[in-house]
C-alpha cells in the first residue's frame, strides 16, 4: 500500500513538473518588465487605476531618499504589483544610482515569484517599449 502512495506521489509530480504547474505554486524562474518604485511609493499608488503615469514620472531623488530606500522596492508589470526580496532591493538601489535618468525607471527583472514577492536573480534598466 505504501509504495502506491509513493509512486502516485510521484507521478502527480512529475505531471505538475511537465505541465508547468509548478509556476502556480511559485517554484520556476520568470522574466518581467515594469516600473521600478520605492515601496513607500508604490503604496500611495497601488490601488489607482492607472498608476502608470506617476510611475513614468516618479523620480530617482524621491526613490533613493532614506525612507523611501528603507522600505525597498516594488516592480509594476502587466498591471501587477511585486515587492522585491532583500537582494532585489540591494540591486535595485545600485540600478538607481548608476541610471542617467531622473525618473521613470523602466527594467527588465529575472527572479523567481513567491506569491507577491520577488526574489531577483537580475535586473537591469531598459527603454520602455513604445505603444503600437
Amino acid at each position: 500500500m505504501m509504495k502506491k502512495v509513493q509512486i502516485g506521489l510521484m507521478m502527480l509530480l512529475a505531471i505538475f513538473m511537465l505541465t508547468g504547474w509548478t509556476d502556480a505554486f511559485g517554484a520556476g524562474q520568470g522574466k518581467w518588465q515594469g516600473y521600478l518604485v520605492d515601496r513607500h511609493c508604490a503604496e500611495s499608488v497601488r490601488e489607482d487605476s492607472e498608476p502608470k503615469v506617476f510611475l513614468q514620472h516618479h523620480t530617482k531623488d524621491c526613490a533613493l531618499m532614506p525612507n523611501c530606500r528603507a522600505r525597498g522596492y516594488s516592480l509594476y508589470a502587466n498591471e501587477k504589483w511585486f515587492d522585491f526580496d532583500k537582494a532585489g532591493n540591494q540591486r535595485a538601489v545600485k540600478i538607481l544610482q548608476a541610471s542617467k535618468r531622473k525618473s521613470g525607471f523602466f527594467v527588465a527583472v529575472i527572479g523567481t515569484a513567491q506569491g507577491k514577492v520577488l526574489k531577483v536573480a537580475s535586473i537591469k534598466e531598459i527603454e520602455e517599449p513604445k505603444a503600437e
